[in-house]
């Protein structure tokens, strides 16, 4: 994709109202690590929001909000108790480009290889949009398909709200790659709720080796009432395949990809078994 011009509003609004004027030709523009991806070789305009306000991360009531703008690397950094999201953000691509790279350029347009909105589909993340007001929505609907089909009106992704995670909740997730750099060969997100030593709730996400980011409801309804054990992991993944047509990637058969899902969507269930274990408040 080739960019003919720099537009630097000074606000939402104005961001907005050009890219609405501007239509195909233009674009909004963060960190551009994804632009060679873009197909396209007509020049659009590029309207960089980097200058909107639009990079943080705080605690508001029972979420993390982050900006849009909002480096991976930021992310990655950040600290705080009931917050999960650095260890995605440490396994994407490099330490330059996790400098550069922003949350909502990653899911504003989804790639087959991007493991965020595993993480926000697992994490039941809700999406700020722009659209002249503030409007949210929940990931659920947001990954249902493309989310560019929401933006091609001029609306932007203003933030990303994360649940904070509450007592006995439990994060895990899982990236299998050749090397750090390299794209994720499958990404596996899980958020596990457990009540007297059984699993009461369950939300479990896979991508990359699939078309498109989706949950595993199967996966999901195998483990709710279950004791968090190998075992019931164990059988829980092996109906993944009712959910997810595994897709075979370079040097890779779908039936190998397949394995190396369920493998981990263990690891990743376990990983948050154990973190839930240790959450008492």
């Amino acid at each position: 994709m080739k960019l003919c011009e720099f537009i630097r509003p000074a606000s939402l609004a104005q961001a907005r109202a050009a890219l609405r004027k501007l239509g195909p030709k233009g674009m909004p523009l963060a960190g551009g690590t994804a632009l060679h991806f873009m197909p396209g070789k007509a020049p659009v305009s590029a309207v960089d929001i980097t200058g909107l306000g639009l990079s943080y991360i705080r605690q508001k009531g029972a979420f993390f909000e982050i900006g849009a703008a909002t480096p991976l690397s930021d992310i990655q950094r950040h600290r705080g108790p009931r917050w999960a999201m650095h260890e995605i953000c440490r396994r994407i691509s490099t330490h330059q480009i996790r400098n550069v790279s922003t949350i909502g350029g990653n899911i504003a347009r989804v790639f087959p290889w991007a493991d965020l909105p595993v993480v926000l589909l697992a994490m039941n993340a809700r999406l700020v949009i722009y659209s002249g007001k503030m409007k949210e929505m929940g990931a659920d609907e947001y990954f249902s398909s493309q989310p560019a089909r929401l933006f091609r009106g001029g609306d932007l992704l203003a933030a990303v709200k994360i649940p904070v995670l509450k007592a006995h909740h439990g994060f895990g997730s899982v990236k299998a790659a050749r090397n750090a750099a390299a794209f994720s060969m499958v990404t596996i997100a899980a958020l596990l709720e457990l009540k007297d030593g059984k699993i009461a709730d369950a939300r479990v996400a896979a991508g990359s080796a699939i078309p498109f980011p989706k949950r595993l409801p199967s996966v999901e309804a195998a483990l709710i009432g279950k004791e968090p054990s190998a075992e019931v992991f164990r059988a829980a993944a092996a109906l993944a395949g009712a959910d997810a047509k595994w897709c075979k990637q370079e040097g890779m058969s779908a039936e190998y990809v397949a394995n190396l899902a369920e493998v981990s969507i263990v690891d990743a269930l376990e990983r948050a078994a154990e973190f839930a274990r240790g959450r008492t408040a």
